[in-house]
């Protein structure tokens, strides 16, 4: 049992952590999580990124692979591969966000989900700026995985709000909580965000748990590589393009 004055002290210790975190403001916090992502101020130079992970969803027993391309400004492309169902595809070629899978067939995305593939594909959200969000406010503070963070609740430009948890210890994003635009309607998602790992000077999470109606899926990284990608790989599929209007 702890004695009164070691009580005190520690009551007066936990007081000042949650004071600090508290007292600081969102564009402070988000200067620091810049500063852990990119210790090195390498982001600016890095023109694109090849990601390659491996993806599960445990209750269904399902796995596949993973293969995500970036290019600078705002381009991206992501396919999941998974045996028995076929590929899963979706990209933002700089102007247009599509998706193309065996279930839905090839779309262009509209509203708030092309917004919000758009926001995902700006290569400046790897250090997250404070121009990439309309309005910030503290949401209180958190504890994921036994590790104490605080929360932002950012408006993002298309509108979209997302709360993020950032680590007060390594000021690193430990998990997220927003909601997804879909085909079949608006979906609550929170992703968590662990294990990361110094992916060529950039700070990377190499596992992601997404909690999506009570199902998990989760994605883990084997590999990351930065550099120039083929404008070619973000062109947009045969059987999307022939969706857009003349």
């Amino acid at each position: 049992m702890l004695s009164r004055p070691t009580r005190s002290f520690a009551t007066l210790a936990l007081f000042l952590v949650a004071t600090t975190a508290a007292a600081q403001t969102p564009a402070e916090i988000l200067a620091k999580h810049a500063k852990a992502v990119d210790p090195t101020g390498m982001a600016e130079s890095i023109q694109g990124m090849k990601m390659t992970a491996n993806f599960e969803v445990p209750a269904a027993g399902m796995a596949g692979s993973v293969l995500l391309l970036q290019r600078r400004p705002n381009q991206q492309t992501m396919t999941i591969g998974i045996p028995g169902l076929g590929e899963i595809r979706s990209g933002y070629d700089g102007t247009t966000a599509w998706a193309a899978d065996p279930m839905q067939g090839p779309r262009l995305l509209a509203g708030l989900e092309a917004a919000t593939a758009a926001e995902g594909a700006d290569f400046r959200s790897l250090t997250r700026p404070a121009d990439l969000f309309t309005a910030m406010e503290l949401a209180g503070e958190g504890d994921v995985a036994g590790e104490k963070c605080v929360k932002i609740k950012h408006t993002w430009k298309s509108g979209r709000v997302s709360t993020d948890c950032y680590s007060t210890t390594t000021w690193l994003i430990l998990e997220s909580a927003t909601t997804q635009s879909s085909p079949q309607g608006e979906m609550q998602s929170v992703t968590q965000f662990a294990d990361y790992k110094n992916q060529g000077g950039i700070m990377m999470a190499a596992k992601m748990t997404v909690s999506v109606m009570g199902m998990q899926q989760v994605v883990t990284t084997t590999s990351v590589e930065f550099g120039e990608q083929p404008a070619t790989a973000f062109e947009m599929p045969a059987e999307v393009k022939a969706l857009k209007k003349p």
